[in-house]
Formats: C-alpha cells, structure tokens, sequence
C-alpha cells in the first residue's frame, strides 16, 4: 500500500481534489463559471472559456511531467522509475555485469 494511504481508503475530499487535479472537472467548472457569468453572447463566451480552459489543463499537464522528471532524476538510479533516466544512470546500468 502506498505510504500516506490508510487501511481505509481514500475519503470524499481526496476524490474531489483527485478529479480536480487530473483535469476531469475542468470542463464542467468552466461551464459553471460561465453559467454564473452569462450574457447575450453566450456560445462565444462559452467558446472562449472552453478555449482557455483546455489551454490551461494542457499546459498545467505538462509543467506537472516535466516537474515530475526533474525530481525523479534527482533520485540515486538504482530508485528511479522512468524511462527519463539522466546519461549518468545509462552509463552506471551499462557498466553493471549482466
């Protein structure tokens, strides 16, 4: 069991902050936000938010992996866990018997 997960489970707010954070409320937000901002123009507005809105999940998505590998990277090689390994780690891997 991952470390910092109890024997029950993940409760309701982890599953909220879980579902934020792997975009899958992005969309519904936006239409939220944009249903309490609405006016006469509301396809383009609409339009406009979900532009941004996708914009914004896709740039977060990849700030988010390129953090993940720097620290993933910073750890000893025999720990990482990725195929993003550093030339130091291939060169260690390579040089261990086979």
């Amino acid at each position: 069991m991952p470390e910092g997960l109890g024997p029950e489970g993940l409760g309701l707010l982890d599953y909220v902050l879980l579902f934020v954070a792997c975009g899958m409320a992005t969309i519904p937000i936006s239409i939220m936000v944009l249903k309490f901002f609405t006016g006469p123009s509301w396809a383009e507005r609409l339009d406009k938010a979900l532009s941004w809105s996708m914009t914004g999940w896709i740039l977060g998505v990849m700030i988010f992996y390129a953090g993940m590998v720097l620290l993933e990277r910073q750890r000893p090689c025999e720990m990482q866990r990725t195929n993003q390994i550093t030339q130091a780690c291939k060169d260690y891997f390579d040089s261990l018997p086979r």
